[in-house]
């Protein structure tokens, strides 16, 4: 182990981070309070303005993220990922349209907008969705303002600019307000570019480049103090985004959303619930001035839904939540013949990777909350959801390669599937003292294969005349450059999972406090994989279920170190997180976070906020020897930050990442598709340092 790691471990351990609950377990009576909460995250920082809002998580302690595209990052919780993650955005589930994961939830909507986000992991309360194993990441918008009295009005809103050296990343946003004690009228947009980025070493990285738009439009009505009904129209559209570690790029992701809110009482009951509406378009191929080739891929989606939570004091020290949701998911995959070229392999016919996919999922739950003295306290929640999924026929290209027989064997199968899920989950805080909390957890969760697990037909009758399978390469949200194929007979995921957190602070939990949280989770019909076939350095994967565990521990800690009239306030904060996940039949998981740390010594005094940050990754040696996953080394960043108010409508911020512009490889990157030929695959590498600077104006 490095000695920067060994550094870190120990100034964590020592010291303390910023709290990060696991399991904040409460008794309201409050439409929309999460009765098991973890941090809020703060996205105020003008520097830190991104459309890839995955990337501003990695912060907590036990997330990470997969650094897929430029701007398309995918979420980790306790090593599970993607799918296995539930994400929540203001009550809506949107599913991504790619067989490459191109555009998950998150990407739709970028940190200018979001008032907080609530990270939950596998301890998670039925309430809070199902079908998923790894956790949920709860997204909040900004509530809509009102004026407090009646005939008042009040405009108002922000602009924001930043510019980033690195990349030449540079991007704008406006949020304004018009409203009276009644009606909210609210807008937001956000525009963001960049060029490719370089590494450490000052070379460029391909494929990085990115630019793309978003909007959306609010308008609320407040019934009374409690009551209030809201719809909010957006439209996102990413005009191209590079995958440097995928053999597509996006050129274009269009998307229309609606959603219909209503939060108040109804006689006992407090109601949070929604109905909502997604129809996206998406649009694979290469950006040229990248990489050669032409392979264009088309998706097309449409996903609409409803939730309904109900909250029912029993007494003054219990409550009931009930609840159900429903999604309704369709999806069309279809590959363009290559007009261009006239490849072979790639034409006459259109190639129908997913001819109308239908995934409906509805879900009913139920929840405790108990208060059974000062001390303890209590979530107990059972849930059910049931899943049905179909598909129609495909067909291939043509007849010349492998499409006839694949598609042959795949239309003769019975497409249609149905699984009955159930999940359940216990949690308890005991307060032991005013210094101390003992928070213990378990968990059964259920998570259903994803239309690409299970209908992915290219190589599905086990035929390889023509060893380079391209159509199954399209098949990858990994990073990997391999190809896989689905499987019809997959069954649900079912993971178990116990967790422990330890908190000490002081009385007060303002000066000092360190969480510890441990966690093991065992997996019945994971979805892994199995060999196939290799060619020309590639592995072909077929998903299978296998049976895995994993396991781990976070830490986090904070420690005011002064606070006075002339310094202002310095408080040091750290955390520090291991995940490991094995195959019960032997092997490494892929992509689990190796040890890693970030510890943070913030100054607040007047209008200025200064920091500094060290970021320590330890070596990966945990791998996936099944999908040739590179071990990547060690490496350390520090980051400098300093913002300055002007005044109370004007912000400055300034920051410069990787200060000493270490190169590094990304352990969670996969591999560099663009710049190197399969038999020299190497991972992809971080960004080298960059000078950021954002200015923000209230009006």
């Amino acid at each position: 182990m490095k000695i920067y790691t060994l550094l870190s471990l120990a100034a964590v351990a020592a010291l303390a981070t910023e709290p990060v609950t696991i399991q904040k377990i409460t008794v309201e009576s409050d439409v929309g309070t999460s009765d098991i909460s973890s941090t809020s995250l703060a996205t105020s920082k003008s520097t830190s303005m991104t459309g890839d809002t995955a990337a501003i998580l990695s912060d907590i302690p036990g997330v990470s993220v997969y650094n897929m595209g430029s701007r398309a990052s995918l979420p980790v919780i306790h090593g599970m990922a993607d799918d296995r993650v539930k994400i929540d955005i203001d009550g809506m589930t949107i599913t991504s349209a790619c067989p490459n994961h191109m555009n998950p939830a998150l990407s739709y909507i970028d940190t200018s907008k979001i008032q907080a986000i609530n990270v939950t992991a596998g301890i998670t309360p039925v309430s809070e969705g199902g079908d998923s194993i790894g956790g949920t990441i709860a997204v909040k918008s900004k509530d809509p303002l009102f004026a407090q009295k009646t005939g008042e009005v009040i405009l108002g809103g922000e602009v924001s600019g930043f510019y980033h050296s690195n990349g030449g990343a540079r991007g704008a946003s406006v949020n304004a307000t018009a409203a009276n004690d009644k009606i909210s009228v609210s807008y937001s947009g956000f525009a963001e570019k960049a060029e490719d980025y370089k590494d450490g070493n000052g070379k460029i990285v391909k494929s990085t480049l990115y630019q793309q738009q978003n909007h959306s439009a609010t308008i609320a009505y407040k019934i009374d103090p409690e009551d209030i009904v809201s719809l909010k129209i957006t439209r996102t559209n990413a005009d191209f985004i590079g995958f440097p570690n995928e053999y597509m790029d996006m050129l274009g992701n269009k998307s229309t959303s609606g959603n219909l809110s209503y939060k108040g009482k109804v006689g006992a009951l407090f109601v949070d619930a929604n109905l909502y509406r997604q129809n996206t378009d998406h649009y694979m191929n290469r950006i040229l001035s990248e990489r050669t080739g032409n392979m264009p891929m088309n998706t097309e989606a449409k996903e609409s839904g409803i939730n309904f939570k109900a909250m029912l004091p029993l007494t003054s020290t219990q409550t009931l939540k009930f609840g159900g949701d429903y999604d309704r998911y369709r999806l069309n995959d279809w590959w363009p013949a290559d007009t261009v070229n006239n490849m072979p392999g790639m034409s006459p016919n259109t190639f129908w990777n997913i001819n109308n996919g239908k995934r409906d999922r509805i879900g009913l739950f139920a929840e405790a909350n108990s208060q059974w003295n000062e001390k303890l306290s209590s979530i107990i929640g059972i849930r059910t959801d049931i899943v049905n999924m179909n598909t129609d026929d495909v067909v291939g290209y043509n007849s010349t390669n492998n499409d006839p027989a694949d598609a042959t064997y795949f239309n003769a199968l019975d497409h249609k599937k149905r699984d009955n899920n159930f999940d359940f989950t216990a949690a308890a805080k005991y307060e032991y003292s005013n210094t101390s909390d003992l928070e213990l957890g378990f968990a059964r969760k259920t998570r259903s294969p994803n239309m690409y697990e299970r209908y992915a037909w290219a190589g599905s009758s086990g035929t390889y005349t023509n060893p380079i399978r391209m159509d199954m390469r399209m098949i990858n949200w990994f990073g990997d450059a391999n190809g896989y194929v689905g499987n019809l007979d997959l069954k649900p995921e079912v993971a178990h999972t116990l967790s422990a957190t330890l908190s000490l602070h002081d009385a007060s939990e303002k000066e000092w406090g360190v969480k510890l949280t441990p966690y093991y989770t065992h997996v019945n019909d994971y979805i892994d994989i199995k060999l196939v076939n290799t060619a020309s350095s590639i592995n072909y994967f077929q998903f299978v279920n296998a049976d895995a565990h994993l396991f781990g521990a976070d830490l986090s800690g904070y420690t005011t170190l002064w606070d006075n009239a002339d310094n202002g306030k310095g408080t040091l904060k750290g955390n520090l997180s291991y995940t490991r996940g094995f195959r019960d039949s032997g092997g490494s998981l892929y992509h689990m976070m190796p040890l890693h740390a970030k510890v943070s010594l913030d100054r607040v005094s007047g209008a200025w906020n200064n920091g500094i940050d060290l970021e320590t990754v330890g070596a990966k040696e945990s791998v996936d020897t099944l999908r040739k996953e590179p071990m990547t080394p060690g490496y350390a960043l520090v980051n400098l930050r300093t913002g300055y108010a002007c005044s109370k409508q004007l912000n400055m911020d300034f920051s410069v990442t990787n200060l000493f512009n270490r190169a590094y490889a990304l352990p969670l990157g996969g591999i560099d598709v663009v710049d190197y030929a399969a038999s020299t695959y190497t991972p992809l590498q971080g960004m080298g340092r960059s000078f950021n600077a954002a200015l923000t104006y209230k009006f």
